[in-house]
């Protein structure tokens, strides 16, 4: 298959920069048609996520408020990648501090891009399975109830704009196929433990 064509891209300034946060820069292009133009970008961070999946064909998603686009809905854990850390190591990470949970297994589903079109935000999707409770959740600016979700409301969560963000979406999408083959259980909100001894290094959790 031939390539498509590409854009051309001749100097990059920054117009804006929150570091560590984003940075806002503006391109001097030629696109493929030819046209010369100037074009914005935003460059955000890696991010990584995790679906956490039970035995019931229920995902553990935080039931959250989003202020930036107004919206109450269902989001997985995960957070921005560290410098130099790997995806895997911060979904771990971000997995317990919001939620107090881990995991025995971390399968990744997907690598994508958000907003292309403007915006660089790498995001690692991952399927999180042999969930343990282990401690409660650490992250106070992150405060949400926690609710294990069935797999199976994932297109009706969708269709009415509750599963927030795309890395969520995808998530459940990756591993609503695998609820077939599951017991069904219902919606069951998460009591956070108090103090629960944090498991040995030995004991198959894959750590």
């Amino acid at each position: 298959m031939a390539s498509p064509p590409r854009t051309d891209v001749h100097s990059e300034r920054t117009v804006y920069a929150a570091p560590p946060w984003l940075r806002v820069s503006l391109h001097d292009i030629t696109t493929p048609d030819g046209v010369a133009r100037t074009h914005h970008a935003v460059r955000l961070n890696t991010v990584a996520c995790t679906v956490v999946v039970d035995d019931h064909g229920r995902a553990l998603l935080l039931h959250r408020h989003r202020w930036i686009v107004g919206a109450l809905g269902f989001e997985a854990p995960g957070g921005i990648v560290e410098p130099g850390e790997p995806p895997e190591v911060c979904a771990r990470r971000e997995l317990l501090e919001e939620t107090g949970f881990e995991v025995g297994s971390l399968e990744l589903v997907a690598v994508l891009e958000p907003m292309p079109g403007l915006v660089q935000t790498p995001h690692h999707i991952f399927i999180g399975r042999t969930p343990r409770q282990v401690a409660a959740p650490s992250d106070g600016e992150e405060a949400a109830d926690l609710v294990w979700v069935p797999l199976t409301e994932t297109y009706e969560l969708l269709a009415a704009g509750q599963l927030l963000g795309t890395a969520t979406a995808v998530g459940m999408l990756a591993a609503l196929p695998a609820a077939g083959q599951l017991p069904h259980a219902p919606r069951e909100q998460v009591v956070a433990v108090t103090q629960t001894p944090r498991p040995h290094l030995g004991d198959g959790l894959g750590r």
